[in-house]
């Protein structure tokens, strides 16, 4: 039996994907016994697939997030489902926050208590959101103050809503649908190194701004350096402000903390000259205009490279992209290829697009992470 089997199907009928991955993740006619399954799929049949899923692996952890895109080694499809089993070499312990858009720190115990059967090496956390609203930044804030001396390495993404807007985005343990909540795993490799790696495909320019009138819990800024925001960075980017709109998803915006970048995407623009953003901008934070990184697949290359250095044969990983970048790629017409490169580069993964990432307790935008396992 394979340490990871990677299943995939695409349609918008459930009944019709379901049965090509129980085939898929057999071994010889028998059902596989995964320790961990992790999964994803389109908001329309997310529910059923994570009863279903449940139901066929009963001593398995079975956590999944809907996404905008199903890809793995297999392909890339809009609809359908994705499954990443894992049979052995881990040891996992998952958990949930509720009101997570409200007060995750009030489920904070459930941290505890997974992250107190782990040791520190070789261990990480995945976690997944799901809220109506915006619930990020109090998730990080809470997994770090139970995890911040833990050294254990914290990602995940937030889980993708539908065209449909009664179909919020959500996530799932262990059979049931949770929305408004943050379900997480911890896993611990037993048999080598994880490796995490950060692809940002944008850099800073010359441009740089202060944020000085801010509403954090809208995530919006009214103005920078004083003077309305979208004449600042419209001035900055050297266009009439009503080109804004069409040119700000090329130019997100980025915080510099500790040396490292973290994108900041820009999400609408309104007529009193303020913008709001898919992650927050605190008052008086610093901002850099970005620059898409050219060409592209040097920076895959650099992601590859980075990984390989750390972990030579990747026995699996998983990939977290948000649906921006997977726009980007779509509007580049290079989707198709940036999935083949990873199949090369990574073997067995399965992907996550959503509607932004989380690394070491920050909320991101247009960003990879890649999560890979020796």
């Amino acid at each position: 039996m394979k340490r990871c089997y990677i299943a995939q199907a695409e349609d918008k009928i459930g009944t019709k994907v379901y049965p090509q991955i129980e085939q898929q993740l057999s071994e010889n006619g028998d059902p596989i016994k995964p320790v961990l399954v992790i999964f994803a799929s389109d908001n329309a049949n997310f529910g059923w697939y994570s009863r279903m899923l449940s139901n066929s692996f009963p001593e398995a952890t079975v956590i999944g997030t809907t996404s905008s895109t199903v890809y793995s080694n297999k392909g890339l499809a809009r609809t359908g489902l994705c499954v990443m089993a894992v049979t052995e070499g881990i040891t996992v312990s998952s958990g949930l926050l509720f009101e997570a858009s409200r007060y995750p720190k009030r489920s904070a115990d459930s941290i505890r208590k997974a992250l107190s059967q782990f040791p520190s090496e070789n261990s990480v956390c995945l976690e997944f959101n799901a809220s109506a609203e915006n619930c990020e930044e109090l998730v990080m804030d809470t997994f770090r103050e139970v995890m911040k001396d833990s050294g254990i390495p914290l990602l995940g993404c937030s889980g993708a809503t539908a065209e449909n807007p009664d179909r919020p985005s959500a996530v799932s343990l262990n059979g049931i649908l949770y929305m408004d909540t943050c379900a997480f795993v911890f896993i611990h490799n037993e048999t080598g190194k994880i490796s995490i790696v950060k692809e940002n495909m944008f850099e800073p320019t010359k441009h740089f701004f202060v944020a000085t009138d801010v509403d954090c819990d809208a995530r919006k800024v009214y103005e920078f350096d004083h003077k309305g925001a979208t004449g600042v960075v419209a001035s900055a980017l050297a266009i009439p402000e009503d080109e804004l709109a069409a040119n700000s998803f090329f130019h997100p915006l980025g915080r510099i903390e500790d040396g490292d970048l973290s994108i900041v995407g820009v999400r609408e623009m309104f007529p009193d000259n303020s913008m709001s953003f898919f992650s927050r901008i605190y008052n008086e934070t610093r901002v850099e205009l970005l620059d898409p990184i050219e060409p592209v697949e040097d920076v895959w290359a650099d992601t590859s490279r980075k990984i390989h250095d750390q972990i030579e044969a990747p026995s699996f990983s998983v990939v977290i992209n948000c649906f921006s970048r997977m726009r980007y790629f779509t509007e580049q017409g290079k989707l198709l290829e940036y999935n083949r490169t990873l199949a090369d580069d990574y073997g067995d993964y399965i992907g996550f697009s959503g509607h932004g990432e989380q690394y070491m307790f920050r909320h991101l935008n247009q960003t990879m992470l890649i999560l890979a396992f020796e």
